[in-house]
């Protein structure tokens, strides 16, 4: 059972994953819990939780008819009165027993004496006030009995889902941590649909999900953070050529520039901490944070993608820029790493600090210290922490906020190339142009004077050779 749920919520669970459906055909019927789903996208839509068997007859009708075991035979009274046998539905306003029989007699009784019915009302209430139960409920259903149907046309027929899904974001109905059996179960409940590719989407836009299943040697799984490998470059499951940065990969650069979340799957992969012993596991939303080229364990050149959990990112709330463009002074200087420590995989990687990379740019509102511009994204202001002494070996710099510059994307690459430096009066030099500008500071984020000669000897040696 799902964590942090009640015994009561567990117990309603319960109950609707022990529903006795007829199986004499080799899969379930479907007549429970089609009317158990409308039933609860009425307690999603605060609609009255009991009702008449005339006024729900026509409506059960066609949804039996739409999505009901095939070949079966449309008979919503069925389910309307072999529900009252589980605690979680209600059949009131029956005079006497409620019959079993099979047949006309039974649609002749409910003519005859109309009964209301729904959801329990405790269970009603839970529905309509806890998202999270909901989800979990409507999910356990569509698994056991539409494991690859279209679950957006289902829920948008029951009212559980009042528009189409977009495919950004937590898909409807699908909690963090839910398991599917193959990726056609996957693609049914819109949490990733390519059968194959890894990447869902395009390149004209940002990507809407990935899937983390050992495709690629390369990839590195830290939990909370991944060092993902873009698509491409495999005949045959043998990586042949280099990666190009279109498709998949390019929809990922576009999520680095527009902050938008990517969903994260994890299929089962031998020898990891972190993935699910078999199928494949949604584990919720991720923020691509960077991306770079490099030759791969494969000797072919990749594209990799830095990716970090959204829960484990420090949020730190960002005010209005101020008019006079300074910083906030009362935000404290959060400490830093002198020497940052390594994690161990196929390679070694710095491990960054989120917090003080968060505080620059924070402190900066989210201000290029170059050209003063606020980039201004549907998730916010967007800045880049640009590190003035590399982290990674053989610079060895120290991961501390006297070590980063808040720059926007184009100068953070132009800096880190060498083609701007700073001087030791904080004059910006553009090696290009030989333009020169004040690089713009706020009080309370002190540049080390160490790191910046450092930056501007190691790129003049860079140029000469």
């Amino acid at each position: 059972m799902p964590d942090g749920l009640t015994s009561t919520a567990t117990g309603y669970l319960n109950a609707l994953q022990s529903l006795r459906v007829d199986k004499s055909r080799g899969e379930p019927s479907r007549h429970q819990p089609l009317v158990l789903l409308w039933a609860m996208g009425r307690a999603y839509q605060r609609k009255n939780r009991l009702t008449s068997w005339r006024d729900s007859e026509r409506t059960l009708r066609k949804l039996l008819e739409r999505y009901g075991r095939p070949s079966s035979t449309p008979d919503p009274q069925y389910p309307f009165t072999a529900l009252h046998r589980s605690p979680i539905w209600r059949l009131e306003g029956v005079q006497g027993d409620v019959p079993q029989a099979r047949g006309s007699s039974l649609i002749k009784w409910l003519d005859e004496q109309n009964p209301v019915g729904g959801l329990e009302a405790a269970l009603y209430d839970l529905l309509a006030n806890d998202d999270g139960f909901r989800a979990h409920a409507t999910c356990s259903l569509m698994q056991e009995y539409f494991p690859h149907e279209d679950w957006q046309d289902i829920l948008i027929d029951v009212g559980l889902q009042t528009e189409k899904f977009d495919g950004f974001g937590d898909p409807p109905c699908v909690p963090v941590g839910t398991i599917f059996h193959d990726r056609k179960a996957l693609a049914s409940a819109n949490v990733h649909r390519p059968r194959q590719a890894g990447i869902w989407g395009k390149q004209d836009e940002e990507a809407k999900s990935i899937v983390v299943s050992g495709g690629y040697p390369d990839d590195e799984d830290y939990g909370d953070e991944i060092i993902y490998t873009g698509q491409g470059g495999q005949t045959e499951g043998r990586h042949t050529h280099d990666q190009e940065l279109t498709r998949g990969n390019a929809a990922l650069v576009n999520s680095i520039a527009s902050g938008r979340p990517v969903r994260v799957i994890r299929g089962a992969v031998r020898d990891s901490d972190h993935a699910p012993p078999a199928g494949l596991r949604y584990d919720g939303l991720y923020r691509v944070e960077e991306h770079w080229s490099q030759k791969g364990v494969s000797n072919f050149l990749v594209w990799r993608f830095r990716l970090r959990a959204i829960d484990t990112v420090a949020k730190i709330v960002s005010p209005p820029p101020p008019q006079d463009g300074s910083g906030d002074e009362s935000i404290p200087t959060p400490s830093g790493n002198p020497r940052p420590g390594r994690r161990a995989s196929h390679v070694q990687r710095v491990i960054r600090s989120t917090a003080i990379a968060n505080w620059v740019k924070s402190i900066h509102q989210h201000t290029c210290q170059v050209c003063g511009l606020r980039i201004l994204t549907p998730t916010g202001a967007y800045a880049e922490a640009a590190h003035i002494r590399p982290l990674g070996s053989p610079h060895n710099g120290p991961d501390d906020s006297s070590n980063i510059l808040c720059l926007c994307p184009n100068h953070h690459v132009a800096f880190d190339f060498g083609m701007l430096t700073v001087e030791s009066d904080l004059t910006v030099v553009d090696r290009a142009t030989g333009k020169r500008t004040a690089l713009l500071t706020v009080s309370g984020h002190e540049i080390s004077q160490e790191h910046l000669r450092y930056h501007r000897e190691h790129h003049a040696l860079t140029s000469a050779g």
